[in-house]
């Protein structure tokens, strides 16, 4: 599973979707941007390589609280 949290992604739905078919056994890499966000091209590279966008939301989040908000999202459906 690879995600990169974009700030003009805006399907919650598809966020919520993807983050609660993450199996236990699966590896997960999260790509978090820099202050100011991603460039265009980053996004388009990153689209190409199979990469899905999320949304964290309607906030715009600094990149200390944008890691911690989607492992927090992560360990609450994944842990017992």
């Amino acid at each position: 599973v690879r995600l990169i949290p974009y700030e003009l992604a805006n399907d919650m739905e598809k966020t919520k979707r993807l983050i609660s078919g993450i199996q236990k056994d699966q590896k997960i890499a999260v790509f978090i941007g820099p202050e100011g966000g991603f460039e265009d091209s980053e996004i388009q590279l990153a689209l190409e390589a199979g990469i899905e966008p999320v949304t964290l939301g309607k906030r715009i989040l600094r990149t200390e609280t944008a890691g911690m908000t989607i492992l927090s999202w992560m360990m609450y459906q994944l842990e017992e």
